[in-house]
């Protein structure tokens, strides 16, 4: 038996995958997860709250569960922890605070021997003045030191700024459910930003996926707008997904997916942060299929339930026949959605495939800014990249024009 710990967000569709093919899986949620234990307990999924560790890993035993998966961002510390106790492989658990931390990823990349971005935590405003003023070029970046979808994150342009930003992260509850008891000041990756996705094998890292980022920088806050696939990799990406190997060793990944961002600047790649789980916060499997013939967490599954078939795959070369892109739709401002005027253009445009998680009718846009797909996902698919990147562009004019969505103000 398999215990997937909290499959929400992406892991919902890693739930799936593993349904598809049969496996005998038990969901296992934490307390800050509970509405989605009760709708997991009410279908059709075994389900179980998580309230202390020795209770779960006995109760993980007592069912005869052999695998443990984080199926979520909110998943990964409790895999670890289960997966120690039931002594069943996983990552390397001395190193399982580096793989949350930031400040601690910078330092085991340091230990490694890695080039990594410089990165100094500070817990007071006190201790960020000390930080900045032995700091040597801005702007800098202000973040917390866990949470996700550019949550807090900040581009500062100088010792003012950075110190409005700590005072609007600091203390607050980011979307990890985690009050920030402090932030990361790290220098500016100045480049384009890549993620890399991986599935590993008794330590054998298997690249699954490299996408380009295209981000914004809106009122100095960094905008992702969209992923596009890179099928055929130059010296300097083959170079980076290289580099974000050496990362998974050097914190200690071993088992299941990964998700790493990296930045490829003029002094090589440095990354931004390596996160022990499938791609977030969305993986509709079916444009990925139309592009690769997998998708990340179909993937994971194989790793887990066909291990035999998985490890063939070591010996194929990387190099999907299709460009994948997905788009974080935005809204041109707050306010609530009266309709969606632009998804007749967008579905029309050369290479659309899909869309999720479209916003409803007469409800206020939510995290317009933040990474979560709230405003809607879509997905291209094609053989031919340019033409792909001239549908993006349109797309994103469109978004940009006020196009995309017809907003009303919201009362008050």
């Amino acid at each position: 038996m398999i215990a997937l710990i909290n499959p929400v967000s992406s892991g919902a569709t890693l739930a799936d995958a593993f349904q598809e093919e049969g496996a005998d899986c038990l969901h296992i949620y934490t307390q800050d997860q509970e509405s989605a234990f009760h709708a997991a307990a009410s279908g059709t999924a075994k389900a179980y709250l998580h309230a202390q560790l020795s209770e779960t890993a006995e109760h993980l035993r007592s069912v005869g569960v052999n695998t443990v998966v984080a199926a979520s961002e909110f998943g990964v510390t409790l895999a670890d922890e289960l997966s120690e106790l039931l002594e069943l492989p996983h990552q390397r658990h001395e190193l399982r605070a580096a793989r949350r931390d930031k400040y601690l990823m910078a330092g085991a990349l340091a230990d490694a021997g890695l080039s990594h971005a410089r990165t100094v935590m500070v817990r007071s405003e006190g201790e960020l003045r000390d930080a900045l003023d032995g700091w040597d070029a801005f702007p800098v970046v202000i973040k917390p030191l866990n949470s996700a979808g550019s949550d807090g994150c900040h581009i500062s342009a100088d010792a003012d700024e950075a110190l409005s930003a700590y005072r609007g992260a600091a203390g607050r509850l980011n979307l990890m459910g985690e009050v920030n008891q402090g932030v990361l000041v790290q220098e500016f990756l100045d480049g384009t930003q890549y993620i890399v996705n991986t599935v590993s094998m008794e330590g054998r890292h298997l690249l699954t996926e490299v996408y380009a980022e295209r981000i914004d920088r809106v009122e100095d806050a960094p905008v992702l707008r969209h992923i596009i696939s890179r099928p055929a990799l130059e010296d300097a990406e083959q170079d980076l997904v290289d580099y974000v190997l050496r990362c998974l060793d050097a914190l200690g990944v071993r088992e299941g997916a990964a998700h790493t961002e990296v930045v490829l600047t003029s002094r090589g790649p440095r990354l931004v942060e390596v996160n022990s789980r499938v791609m977030g916060p969305c993986l509709a499997p079916d444009p990925y299929h139309a592009a690769y013939g997998y998708s990340h967490q179909h993937l994971t599954v194989e790793r887990f339930l066909r291990p035999e078939d998985f490890r063939k795959r070591f010996d194929l070369p990387y190099g999907p026949a299709r460009t994948v892109a997905k788009v974080f739709l935005r809204s041109h401002r707050p306010g609530v959605v009266l309709a969606m005027d632009g998804l007749r253009t967008m579905r029309r445009l050369p290479g659309f495939h899909s869309i999720a998680r479209l916003p409803a009718i007469g409800v206020p846009v939510q995290d317009r800014y933040l990474t979560t797909g709230a405003s809607g996902i879509a997905f291209f698919v094609h053989e031919d990249d340019e033409l792909l990147e001239h549908s993006l562009a349109t797309l994103h004019d469109i978004e940009d024009a006020a196009g995309m969505y017809r907003i009303a103000e919201v009362d008050g």
